[in-house]
């Protein structure tokens, strides 16, 4: 039955047997084969409160109590003879004779057999559907879903598909190029269905790893079994040579030694702005001509770093910030070089060094776990509110919350002392980098080279949005 039937025979009932209805919990799509329901939870918290905030859980059958005989028992020894709360069913006359508890207990059975075999029987008309080729969800990109229930070509979206393959296989271009691609050119060269995507790596990886678009269709259960893999079962989309040098790209692609490219002055020393990840090597291909489709021309690169938690799409900030390898390198030289000769003034405020640094994040840190102490309490005092907690245990959790706090307080206030009283070297870190600068000689090996600018630079910073590079040096002890 609906659940506006259910309410409306519920209110009856109530008028009825003269019942005043203190409050309705309604676990809309959920299902009652667990207990792990938002209203259900409610309802044994709300009563769990004290003073007893009524007398009986009324339901319209008790199978929308549970469907669980473990946790038809738990919850039922817990309101009737913990808290004094009877559950009734509306629609089932069960009395505390030993034959109405036995035909309660003979319902329960019944609910719990009718669920499972439910299930079995759903998973069985999709089993024979899946057998015969057809759709049991969402067509991958390239096809729709025909008349007859199987995939049919979308020639349009076919052509996204034709193309992520073709640049892969046959242009080496990276998973990541051709997302990015996607991104910034798929709505022009495709039209709009392109252009709504969102694109991302593990995405184009989907689609060169889907059996589907050499005809075939596959279906499993969701722990893995009866897996059905029917060729030509549809129309393919991508040749069988085509898809078997894809997936060979692929498994080769954690074997492959490093290329000469991979290796730059300034590895392992960038880090995002935004996000804290490191800046990392990439090759960004540029072979197409934007309304155009490919130009005739080979395709031309960008080396830069790029940040590699957006890379791998782990970024919670979502900003897709690079700078171009020689761009990174010049404005650093530069920047030294300026400062050297006198041209950049050093001002002790302004720099960021290493030692400074150190005690900015263990502040951060700091913070942040301030934050996570004051998070703890609110759920602590929800807990008490929603009756999972007595007054007791709440002033436990405040007193060693409180003292938490204090402690790290205390900390705080050493490291801000700590950092007020640094004095920053600047004549020391110009005569380093003046070292720096005379050691320098463009025909020395790029490991030498490396390893000199690492011995002064411990990291640099970059924000594309506003063009920003940070530089965090190495003072040596004097």
């Amino acid at each position: 039955m609906s659940l506006d039937a259910q309410r409306k025979a519920l209110e009856l009932f109530c008028q009825q047997q003269e019942y005043v209805a203190i409050e309705c919990f309604t676990d809309a799509g959920e299902s009652a084969r667990s207990d792990k329901r938002p209203a259900f939870q409610q309802m044994i918290a709300t009563a769990k409160q004290s003073p007893k905030p009524f007398d009986v859980i009324l339901v319209h059958k008790m199978d929308r109590f549970a469907r669980n005989r473990e946790d038809s028992a738990v919850y039922k020894a817990l309101l009737r003879k913990e808290l004094g709360i009877d559950v009734v069913s509306i629609t089932e006359r069960f009395d505390d004779s030993p034959t109405g508890k036995l035909t309660e207990g003979i319902m329960e059975v019944i609910a719990e057999f009718y669920s499972a075999n439910l299930a079995h029987e759903v998973l069985k008309g999709m089993r024979e559907k899946a057998s015969r080729g057809q759709a049991l969800g969402l067509a991958p990109l390239g096809y729709r879903i025909g008349a007859d229930g199987r995939y049919e070509v979308v020639e349009e979206d076919a052509a996204i598909v034709r193309w992520i393959f073709t640049e892969y296989v046959d242009h080496q271009r990276g998973m990541n190029g051709i997302a990015v691609w996607l991104k910034d050119h798929g709505a022009t060269q495709f039209g709009g269905r392109a252009g709504a995507i969102k694109w991302s790596l593990p995405g184009v990886k989907l689609i060169l790893q889907n059996r589907a678009y050499l005809g075939e269709f596959h279906w499993s259960t969701r722990r893995g079994e009866s897996v059905f893999a029917i060729p030509d079962a549809h129309p393919a989309i991508i040749t069988p040579a085509l898809f078997e040098q894809a997936e060979q790209r692929i498994a080769n692609r954690g074997r492959m030694p490093r290329t000469p490219y991979g290796d730059y002055l300034l590895r392992g020393l960038g880090r995002c702005a935004f996000c804290g990840g490191g800046l990392i090597f990439n090759r960004q291909y540029n072979g197409w001509t934007k309304g155009q489709g490919r130009s005739n021309q080979p395709s031309t690169y960008k080396d830069i770093l790029v940040c590699e938690r957006y890379y791998r799409y782990r970024c919670e900030k979502g900003v897709r910030n690079w700078i171009a390898v020689d761009e990174a390198e010049a404005a650093i030289l530069g920047a030294i070089q300026r400062v050297v000769d006198g041209s950049l003034t050093l001002e002790a405020d302004q720099i960021v060094w290493a030692g400074r640094e150190r005690i900015a994040r263990q502040i951060a840190a700091l913070q942040r776990k301030l934050a996570t102490v004051q998070e703890g309490f609110d759920r602590q005092l929800i807990a008490f509110e929603q009756g999972v907690l007595d007054l007791d245990d709440l002033r436990t959790a405040k007193a060693r919350l409180l003292h938490t706090r204090e402690e790290i307080e205390e900390q705080l206030r050493g490291l801000q002392q700590q950092r007020e009283s640094q004095v920053v070297p600047t004549d020391l870190l110009k005569r380093s980098l003046k070292s720096l600068l005379q050691e320098w000689q463009d025909g020395q090996p790029l490991e030498v080279r490396r390893r000199a600018i690492g011995g002064v630079l411990d990291h640099f910073t970059y924000d594309r949005r506003a063009d920003a590079l940070e530089l965090v040096f190495r003072i040596p002890d004097a």
